[in-house]
């Protein structure tokens, strides 16, 4: 049976973040939104770091400003165009690598991500990624609402969306099967709890500390 590799997307397999340059990528055509929109982040990033609101009403806040009411047809076309460039320019040399060993393996590939669906989506559509979990746009009438219709996808949430889709998909895994996690953040420690193998991308400070204790391997994956 084959094995599962399991990737975190924002810089594990892409070198930077996807949700700040895909909202600017929706609005860089309107310089009359810019101000509005760095500023009702930094205030809502604040706010987050303060403890006083939740970590998904920073990407709601932004959704307000930058793409609330567009199409999903739309929203779809600038998802595919953001992937269209991502893909083959901002993917970490070593994610390339590792992909392709694992798809050589036949191993089994999924992306679990905070980044929301249509981004997540698009970019697994072209390396040829079945199955993944992201954090869920919400659309009313076909246009975009500034609101998920999931949690996000962050922290335990993405154990608890990942479990649920190894578990639904009959022939995902097996009793013998080996799952690999790869990440970069300290945020994913129940994702590194759960799976068998660990892999810390290019960690962040606190996963860096905490990696030798958990028996998780440190790569470099910018060679």
């Amino acid at each position: 049976m084959p094995n599962i590799a399991i990737f975190d997307l924002d810089y594990t397999l892409t070198k930077r973040g996807t949700w700040g340059r895909f909202v600017f990528q929706n609005v860089k055509w309107q310089p009359w939104l810019w101000g509005p929109l760095l500023v009702s982040a930094a205030w809502h990033q604040w706010l987050y770091k303060q403890g006083r609101i939740a970590r998904i009403e920073v990407k709601q806040a932004m959704i307000r400003w930058s793409m609330a009411g567009k199409t999903r047809a739309n929203m779809l076309r600038l998802a595919e165009n953001f992937a269209q460039n991502e893909v083959p320019n901002k993917l970490r040399p070593g994610a390339i690598r590792a992909l392709n060993a694992h798809k050589d393996a036949g191993d089994i590939i999924i992306i679990a991500s905070a980044a929301v669906d249509i981004i997540v989506e698009a970019i697994a559509r072209r390396l040829d990624i079945k199955h993944w979990v992201a954090t869920n746009m919400k659309w009313e009438n076909d246009r975009l609402l500034a609101d998920f219709s999931s949690k996000n996808c962050y922290g335990i949430e993405k154990l608890n969306r990942t479990g649920p889709l190894l578990d639904e998909n009959t022939g995902l895994k097996q009793s013998d099967t080996i799952i690999t996690f790869y990440s970069d953040s300290h945020s994913d420690i129940e994702m590194f709890t759960f799976c068998d193998i660990g892999i810390a991308v290019n960690p962040n400070p606190r996963l860096r500390h905490a990696a030798p204790d958990l028996g998780i391997e440190i790569v470099d994956w910018n060679q």
